[in-house]
């Protein structure tokens, strides 16, 4: 089965830190379904449960997608992270959010509005994206979200309450800055190309509410790259701050 081999490959990947090479077409996710069946399936393979979510989309109102993050990969700043853990880093400035209170299943849909009102904190974070394929990014856009949607790892500055910035801040493009070893990373033009990351949050819900997953209150779920996404290849200090939200940390050695 496609979900059980391509499965097993990300969890050999993961453990023995040595990248696919080749997948062979019969293996690959035929649909986004499989390819979320098969995130699921590591997080089992690896003995691990979930510690936080990714989700994005490429425009407002776009097709959205997910990933579960393992627990053992989310990390509180200031972080200190081995280099050589990861196939290759690159970086991504972004805002998350922690819910009030878990989020069962149920049949009915959950508005946007009964979303938003289970919102309990907000943060800054940084995700270290990240590839189990030694092809990326020439891999399958369906492959590519089986493996947790490129995620390596996520680093989560000091949350606040969401109740206290719902109303002034710039959701859209905040001001923000991410250095590295002093340099910034960032250009003139920034913002999440999925727009006011909250919408996402709506879709999340009900992607897991499908997938009979309840939402737990600790989880973070960080919704998208403000500054795209920077390589770094070499160690040292990088530093994220957001206006409103505050700093994240990760020194690279």
């Amino acid at each position: 089965m496609t979900h059980d081999h391509l499965a097993q490959l990300l969890v050999n990947a993961r453990r023995r830190h040595q990248p696919i090479v080749t997948v062979a077409p019969e293996h690959l996710p035929p649909d986004a379904a499989t390819a979320y069946a098969v995130q699921q399936a590591v997080l089992a393979g690896l003995g691990t449960t979930t510690g936080a979510w990714k989700v994005g989309a490429r425009t407002p109102g776009g097709p959205a997608s997910g990933a579960p993050i393992p627990a053992p990969l989310v990390h509180a700043s200031p972080a200190r992270l081995e280099q050589q853990a990861f196939f290759r880093v690159l970086v991504e400035l972004e805002v998350a959010f922690r819910f009030a209170e878990p989020i069962a299943p149920r049949a009915d849909a959950y508005a946007r509005d009964e979303v938003l009102a289970r919102v309990g904190q907000i943060l800054p974070a940084i995700e270290i994206v990240d590839s189990r394929f030694a092809e990326w990014p020439n891999v399958a856009p369906l492959a590519q979200l089986a493996d947790a949607q490129n995620n390596g790892a996520l680093v989560t500055g000091h949350a606040v309450p969401y109740s206290a910035l719902a109303r002034s801040f710039d959701f859209v493009a905040p001001k923000l800055e991410l250095t590295f070893n002093g340099t910034s990373l960032v250009s003139e033009a920034s913002g999440n190309p999925a727009g006011d990351p909250r919408e996402l949050l709506v879709w999340f819900v009900n992607h897991c509410a499908a997938m009979g997953i309840t939402i737990e209150s600790e989880w973070t779920v960080t919704t998208g790259t403000y500054v795209g996404a920077h390589r770094l290849d070499v160690p040292g200090l990088l530093h994220g701050h957001i206006d409103g939200l505050g700093e994240v940390e990760i020194e690279f050695v």
